[in-house]
């Protein structure tokens, strides 16, 4: 008899069956008779039971048996009885992983609970609701006020860039802490958290799988969670730059208070594929919106006749092509914001010694190697998207 494994949970979306597995990458099942796959398991089905009442065809061949290799159903049975000697116990996974681009730790989830057990009794009351409301209300009264007046660079250009890029890291990882931290309250396991450099610049990323099959709003606040935390972030970041007294805070802050703006633009617009788009997918009931919309605009581009899975909705090819256009006028809108807010500190680093160039060409470098190749992979997107 088949079931699905204990670490799995599922939920039924328009596309079909939604799986997610801890130990593993999140799966939709795109199948005819997907949505009937849980009622079919509560049977307790026979592997053999289960293909016959999946069609009984090559593709149902295939589904079980590629759900029974990558661990989402299991044989109860087959573990406990028959001949031979017990199977070897899976050996525990690795803390600390070397990738090619950085670093995967595992273990967030401890830190996420500790983070949710401080903050989320205090949040969940009036005081902690109108602290927070009047940090945000502050920090747009700081920005609606302007830049201040005064210097945006010190006489130490290179602590300007360093203390920066400080900030701008811890300001991404508590970004991550807040999806992971949504996940908790959702009674949910964030997976393993990475930092590793992603055209050059170090990134931060969180394994938030688990929350897909989580029920719809509760997916669409985990989404957004991590906007949430930047709308404070940058609250605190305007405010300090408004009434500090110090050369350097000032100019620091001021600058990744509106380049924490701009992160917040590009992560909630629901063009590029990251949390505004993911909210609106999960909104929509769509869990693969982004390829599929691409997809169709490829196709309608191409003149080419609708695949199954881009026939509908019929706005699939208006959205990619929003998405597309969207993207590209995005990504350059917020080059010119990015050259408008650092360019007083790109040119007092050029012009410095030899060290602070080098901070420079680490600064602009990744910026401008994760505009063009974002760029040219939107459009190679849609030009070579297959059926």
């Amino acid at each position: 008899m088949v079931q699905f494994a204990d670490t799995v949970s599922w939920r039924i979306s328009k596309r079909g069956l939604v799986l997610s597995n801890p130990d593993g990458d999140p799966y939709l099942l795109d199948h005819a008779h997907a949505d009937r796959l849980p009622e079919l398991l509560a049977a307790h089905p026979t592997a053999a039971d289960l293909t016959r009442q999946l069609g009984d065809d090559v593709q149902a061949h295939l589904l079980v048996n590629d759900m029974l290799e990558a661990g989402l159903l299991c044989d109860p049975a087959s573990t406990t009885t028959g001949a031979g000697p017990a199977p070897a116990s899976p050996l525990p996974p690795k803390r600390v992983v070397l990738t090619r681009s950085g670093l995967e730790i595992a273990g967030i989830a401890h830190q996420a609970r500790i983070v949710h057990r401080i903050l989320f009794p205090f949040l969940s009351t009036i005081y902690g609701r109108v602290l927070v409301g009047a940090i945000v209300v502050a920090g747009l009264v700081s920005l609606l006020i302007g830049r201040p007046d005064a210097p945006q660079v010190s006489t130490r250009p290179w602590v300007d860039a360093t203390l920066g890029l400080g900030i701008g890291l811890a300001c991404a990882a508590a970004h991550e802490m807040g999806h992971a931290v949504a996940l908790v309250h959702y009674g949910r396991t964030p997976g393993r958290a990475g930092c590793g450099f992603y055209w050059g610049a170090l990134c931060f990323y969180v394994d938030s799988s688990s929350g897909l099959t989580l029920p719809r709003r509760a997916r669409i606040i985990q989404a957004l969670a991590g906007l949430a935390v930047d709308a404070v972030t940058v609250s605190i970041l305007a405010i300090v730059a408004q009434t500090s007294s110090t050369t350097l805070f000032i100019a620091v802050c001021w600058r990744m208070a509106i380049t924490g703006i701009l992160n917040m633009v590009d992560n909630g617009l629901p063009i590029l594929q990251v949390d505004g788009q993911i909210a609106l997918a999960d909104y929509l009931d769509e869990p693969d919106l982004a390829i599929r919309a691409r997809a169709a605009l490829g196709e309608t581009l191409r003149r080419k006749p609708k695949s199954p899975i881009t026939a509908q909705p019929s706005w699939l090819p208006g959205y990619g092509a929003f998405s597309l256009v969207g993207g590209i006028s995005l990504l350059v809108a917020g080059a010119v914001v990015w050259w408008w807010v650092i360019g007083d500190l790109l040119r007092a680093l050029f012009t410095g010694n030899p060290a602070e160039i080098v901070i420079g060409v680490y600064l602009v470098g990744p910026f401008l190697l994760g505009i063009l190749f974002s760029i040219v992979g939107l459009v190679i997107e849609v030009a070579t998207q297959n059926d």
